[in-house]
């Protein structure tokens, strides 16, 4: 008992920042609809991915990538069930991606979250043609038009890369990097 309620004090940010981040993901479809906003061309989910990123460790980003998709599939019933998976594969792709960058090639965190975003969405819209074809899934290739896919990615990888940059900066001062 006493290791369990270690390991969750030694633990608590991350689940908060999870539990947070999975309230958040669940009320934007209540809110679009309260709004007629078409919220989901904001990339949500992407930018939920993007704060488990910055705020927790690498092993929580893999399991933020894959379930997000699939919760709200199961809850809110979008995406539909293979297109959750698909965005899954995806998110685990930029997370690999942005790691490796980052961490391998020491490339920054803007050019590495752009680079992510780029290859992942390659990757998902390469897998989503075999889909339709096949007739797995139904539908359109492209959904959101991409002028707005390229300019929520550069907002997205902007913003982290300037979050990044001034958590390095605080923490180089500090000695440290709590995420590691």
């Amino acid at each position: 008992m006493t290791a369990a309620l270690a390991t969750l004090h030694r633990h608590k940010n991350i689940l908060l920042i999870d539990m947070a981040l999975l309230v958040a993901l669940y009320l934007v479809p209540s809110f679009a609809h309260l709004t007629a906003l078409p919220l989901y061309m904001l990339e949500p989910m992407r930018v939920a991915l993007c704060i488990a990123l910055l705020f927790t460790n690498r092993e929580n980003t893999y399991v933020i990538a894959l379930t997000i998709p699939l919760a709200s599939a199961m809850i809110t019933g979008h995406p539909p069930p293979l297109k959750a998976v698909l965005m899954g594969i995806e998110f685990s792709i930029l997370v690999a991606s942005y790691s490796y960058l980052v961490q391998r090639l020491r490339v920054s965190a803007f050019a590495a979250l752009s680079a992510g975003i780029l290859l992942s969405k390659l990757a998902y819209y390469a897998i989503k043609l075999v889909a339709l074809s096949t007739g797995l899934l139904a539908g359109s290739l492209i959904s959101t038009p991409l002028q707005m896919q390229l300019v929520v990615a550069i907002g997205t990888a902007a913003a982290f890369g300037l979050i990044e940059h001034y958590r390095t900066k605080h923490n180089n001062k500090r000695g440290s990097d709590p995420r590691v």
